[in-house]
């Protein structure tokens, strides 16, 4: 090979090696896609960059999950960089030959690699501040919609209860003066539905933190004990096995008791609907540095990712239509606000959900 022959083919892996770093950096300007998506093409484009692109096979590790053709061969025809995010290490980019290929790297190439790794590093520090930012902003977003919700709510609720109540009123009193079965069994219906409606109203007014409430220093398994009695027919109706794990001497709470009984009923009904016949319903205390933990936890149906994100939106259910409000577990979450607590939620498809609540410990 003459020197000029030479020349012309190091400035040409010169220049595949920029075009390369090019590509990637272009390929990491994109915020639209998923951070799998940008794996695959990086991974795709790095090979340009070498000198023999055909036979080159990369691989990409981030957080234990690989992307691309992990090496399986004994082959030491490899080289790797790390992808270094906030000053941890969270993976690494593998480019290697197959183990018959007797082909070694070019000096130049393992710092292109290493600029591929940096800005690999990079656009994911710089996509995983962006998702926080959106998490932030939407969250700040529903915040907003439900303190207007929760306004217009409390309007409807008070505007609702006079005339509800005089509905009540009149039909107990037709009721107690009528002999004509028929017409007395009507008069229930009436009645019932008018409970049914005010019981709704109720709700609307948790939901809107219109109703008074009473913390008082609280021993919450013994509220549990209480609480579960009144449930234990819709238990044994629907043949549901219920396990307490209570840890002992745990530390009073400040709970409103009333408040306290919506969240326990919302969450074990909400569960036995959610049950096949002979299912399971677990419920446990236990304590944390600076919490009481309170979960509910049933081997049911399970909740979808999709519908993860919106089962404490106001209104939102996936009952068949005319059963229930969807504002129970909206209920739910504004009462646990107002307790300074958090809930969260675990959930697999046909292996069941667990609603994990945290209540603050007091410290004075």
């Amino acid at each position: 090979m003459s020197t000029n022959e030479y020349i012309s083919n190091l400035l040409n892996e010169r220049v595949k090696e920029l075009k390369c770093l090019y590509e990637v950096s272009k390929i990491c300007q994109n915020y639209n896609h998923p951070l799998s998506k940008t794996f695959e093409n990086i991974i795709a484009t790095i090979p340009n960059g070498w000198q023999y692109p055909e036979i080159l096979n990369v691989y990409l590790v981030f957080d234990e999950i690989i992307f691309g053709k992990k090496n399986t061969t004994t082959s030491n025809i490899t080289a790797t960089t790390n992808i270094t995010v906030n000053d941890v290490i969270r993976g690494e980019i593998v480019v290697y030959y197959d183990k018959e290929n007797k082909f070694s790297f070019l000096e130049e190439e393992q710092p292109l690699l290493d600029k591929i790794g940096v800005e690999t590093a990079s656009f994911i520090e710089r996509f995983e501040q962006r998702e926080k930012e959106k998490m932030l902003e939407a969250k700040m977003s529903h915040n907003d919609r439900l303190a207007v919700l929760g306004e217009l709510t409390a309007g409807i609720a008070h505007e609702l209860n006079t005339p509800l109540g005089n509905v009540l009123g009149y039909a107990e009193l037709l009721k107690k003066g009528e002999i004509n079965p028929t017409k007395k069994g009507d008069i229930q219906k009436i009645i019932s539905s008018a409970i049914n409606a005010r019981e709704i109203v109720k709700k609307l007014m948790y939901f809107s933190c219109e109703m008074p409430q009473q913390f008082n220093l609280t021993n919450i398994n013994e509220q549990i004990t209480e609480n579960l009695g009144l449930l234990h027919k819709q238990l044994l109706d629907n043949n549901v096995t219920l396990q307490l794990k209570l840890t002992e001497n745990l530390p009073l709470l400040r709970l409103d008791k009333l408040q306290f009984s919506q969240i326990l009923f919302n969450l074990v009904l909400n569960a036995i609907n959610a049950l096949q016949l002979n299912g399971e319903i677990s419920i446990s205390t236990y304590l944390t540095k600076d919490s009481v933990v309170f979960s509910i936890k049933d081997n049911g149906s399970g909740i979808s990712e999709e519908n993860k994100t919106k089962i404490f939106q106001p209104f939102f259910s996936t009952k068949a239509k005319g059963i229930g409000t969807g504002l129970g577990l909206s209920v739910v979450h504004g009462i646990i606000q107002n307790h300074k607590g958090s809930i969260s939620v675990h959930s697999e498809i046909n292996k069941g959900t667990e609603f994990i609540i945290n209540f603050p410990i007091e410290t004075n």
